[in-house]
């Protein structure tokens, strides 16, 4: 007998599926209508991307003024606005980085050539592995530490999950290399979250405040800056995988982009915060490819 919990798994891993076809379908639309456009004016082609990766990418609540998430954002400013191919998808519960299923799906779309050379890789990743219930694990009891926010983080632990992390992020170099050895990849390291306990919609969350709570940090600001210790760390680990040429990595530097009334709950960005992001997307992108965006 299949459990009803099985069958609602089931339908809505169809949805995600349904989804994902159609943007590949307008996607490769979009690359048809390109490759038509650049055969008869000689004009640059948009760039051609694909993001993947979290929330930050796929924001599934609307904003009656704005963009919805960075890519969204990304797409919808300025000219040429590039042609994005969107695989990240909001609650897709296969993995929060690149599991069997993400690192399939992706390496499908590397190899069809309906979707044209990719010129370069967005990914956001590497939160939902630290945050929610888990998040106490990477904290210290205040009441072990002196009630020093300073040393609020238990170092030894989160180096561990930042570990699992990196590797992932070295996983998808690989993925790269082998399937699109010419398209660098474009990462970030989000931005100063602030634990105010708001989730998103009620649907949500808060990811962050529960934890801090549990481990003797109740006040914000205590609390904003263990965070703050954490984001800071997780932006080194990106940095010392962008440094290396061979990978072929730009770290877009979004840390410090939102004010605190650009957040929406404790970890995403309002619409107006998305395209703060996005624009430094969009600036990072156009250093590496002038004129084209």
């Amino acid at each position: 007998m299949t459990h009803p919990a099985n069958n609602l798994y089931e339908r809505w891993q169809t949805q995600i599926q349904q989804d994902l076809n159609a943007r590949v379908a307008a996607h490769q639309h979009a690359v048809r209508q390109a490759q038509a456009l650049h055969a008869r004016s000689g004009k640059p082609a948009p760039l051609n991307l694909i993001g993947d990766g979290d929330s930050w990418f796929d924001y599934p609540l609307p904003d009656p003024l704005h963009a919805t998430d960075v890519l969204e954002a990304l797409r919808k400013t300025g000219q040429p606005a590039p042609m994005i191919l969107k695989l990240a998808h909001y609650s897709d519960a296969t993995t929060t980085l690149l599991g069997v299923t993400k690192r399939n799906r992706l390496i499908a779309q590397l190899q069809d050539p309906a979707n044209g050379s990719i010129d370069a890789l967005l990914f956001s990743g590497g939160g939902n592995d630290v945050v929610g219930d888990q998040f106490r694990f990477w904290l210290n009891d205040a009441s072990a530490v002196g009630d020093d926010p300073a040393q609020g983080v238990d170092v030894d632990r989160l180096d561990h999950i930042f570990g699992v992390v990196e590797s992932a992020y070295l996983d998808l170099i690989r993925i790269r290399d082998e399937f699109a050895p010419h398209a660098p990849i474009f990462v970030h390291a989000y931005d100063f979250a602030i634990p105010t306990g708001v989730s998103a919609c009620h649907l949500a969350g808060p990811w962050l405040r529960p934890s801090l709570i549990d481990r003797g940090w109740p006040q914000l600001a205590p609390g904003s800056l263990i965070v703050k210790n954490i984001l800071v760390r997780f932006h080194a680990m990106l940095q010392r995988l962008a440094s290396d040429p061979a990978h072929d990595m730009v770290l877009v530097h979004t840390q410090g982009a939102l004010a605190p009334d650009d957040w929406a709950n404790e970890l995403h960005p309002t619409g107006a915060g998305f395209a703060k992001i996005a624009s430094c997307f969009r600036a990072a992108l156009a250093k590496r490819f002038p004129q084209r965006i």
